[in-house]
């Protein structure tokens, strides 16, 4: 049965264009030097003397960053050459890390947070897997990009947490150290895909004429509970800031991780996403993208109250480890996006989720770093726990499952 699957994914892999397998091959890599420093970005910042409130100040830049390019990106992706755009975005980021590593006060981490949000929305490779993936193998694609490609990645947090011992422990000078690292590795995969992304095909009825208001009114008209949908992101985006903006933090300064500790909360994530993403991804393509939601949001609620109640290192190994199923949950239902509405109007409806998104991580960083300081740390999980019981699970049940309804 496992030999009969693994022939299966290798068959949807072999069956994909060239320029989605380009972009997945650059994400993999990308994403363990991403790793690198994932964990300690925000710790970085408060060494750099941050208070939490400040720390969440740095971080909203990103969702500012994001709201005010995702509406001029989406009218650009409709109209012009999908590969260029993509290759200008990766650019971007080649000089985030170099920011980083330059930055001499927690202050300036604000440019490359700016700049961080441009490119990663100008660099997505999200149309690129919309428009190159067939709808009965979305969320597999996905799944393989996202939870095969997290199996070299599961080394990365180990190896950060030797070279920061090596450099000296859990200070600016070590940290700087690892964006360096990241900052050649970006350069090198940049290189890649300029010399082997292809031109990505997609139907374009788009006329070169400008009207907004028309544009935009056409993805409500001709897409499927397009509101309903914008407003479940956001709230997705909301908690989902607030969670990686304090994870960190917290279980350095509150519950005093070390630098393996740390490094194994990122690594038991990455497990999980390995082990669970393909089958999870696989049953999303076949049984429905809400069903595996609903399955994965007890497990990825239970992180937080994991994290929270931890008396020993070893049960911030298990939040760890149940947190990968929130990203696993990610994907699965992310595969609607692209369901909801028209190809042709892709790059547009994109851009508007990244405007309701990008707007509603503007103040969920703040937010978080006010609830730690007025009310405790701790609370900053239980209200994330909170809104998406609450708030997420039934906006998800009101929109239209898409597996077999895709609009053509």
């Amino acid at each position: 049965m496992a030999a009969a699957f693994i022939k299966e994914l290798g068959q949807v892999w072999r069956r994909q264009t060239r320029s989605w397998r380009t972009v997945v091959t650059r994400q993999i890599f990308n994403r363990f030097f991403n790793e690198l420093t994932l964990q300690y970005a925000n710790i970085y910042i408060t060494l750099l003397g941050a208070s939490p409130v400040q720390l969440g100040a740095v971080n909203s830049v990103m969702g500012f960053a994001r709201s005010i390019i995702s509406i001029p990106l989406g009218v650009i992706r409709d109209r012009y050459n999908i590969r260029k755009i993509y290759l200008f975005g990766v650019a971007m980021m080649v000089f985030v890390p170099l920011l980083y590593a330059l930055a001499p006060s927690w202050q300036l981490i604000s440019l490359a947070i700016l700049l961080s949000g441009l490119g990663m929305m100008v660099g997505s490779c999200v149309l690129i897997c919309d428009l190159s993936l067939p709808p009965r193998d979305r969320a597999t694609g996905k799944a393989l990009c996202e939870g095969t490609g997290a199996l070299p990645t599961i080394l990365a947090p180990t190896a950060a947490a030797t070279l920061i011992t090596l450099f000296g422990g859990i200070t600016v000078s070590s940290i700087r150290r690892l964006y360096w690292i990241q900052f050649a590795a970006r350069l090198l995969l940049f290189l890649y895909v300029y010399r082997n992304l292809t031109d990505v095909e997609r139907p374009n009825s788009v006329p070169k004429g400008l009207d907004l208001a028309a544009e935009f009114g056409e993805v409500f008209t001709r897409g499927t509970a397009v509101k309903r949908w914008i407003l479940f992101q956001s709230v997705n985006n909301f908690t989902m800031t607030m969670l990686t903006t304090f994870r960190y933090p917290y279980v350095y300064d509150v519950k005093g991780a070390s630098p393996f500790i740390i490094g194994g909360i990122a690594t038991a994530t990455l497990v999980t996403e390995a082990v669970f993403s393909t089958i999870i991804g696989r049953f999303a393509d076949k049984m429905g993208r809400k069903k595996a939601f609903y399955i994965l949001i007890p497990l990825f609620s239970a992180a937080n109250i994991a994290l929270i109640l931890a008396p020993t290192p070893a049960w911030l190994l298990v939040a760890g480890f149940l947190m990968g199923f929130r990203m696993i949950a990610g994907f699965s239902y992310g595969s609607m996006t692209p369901e909801l509405v028209p190809p042709e109007c892709l790059g547009r409806w994109r851009g508007l989720i990244g405007l309701f998104t990008g707007l509603a991580c503007i103040p969920a960083p703040v937010v978080g770093g006010l609830i730690w300081e007025r009310l405790g740390p701790e609370w900053v999980f239980i209200a994330i726990t909170v809104i998406d019981l609450l708030v997420r699970t039934p906006l998800l049940y009101s929109v239209p499952e898409t597996l077999g309804n895709q609009i053509d």
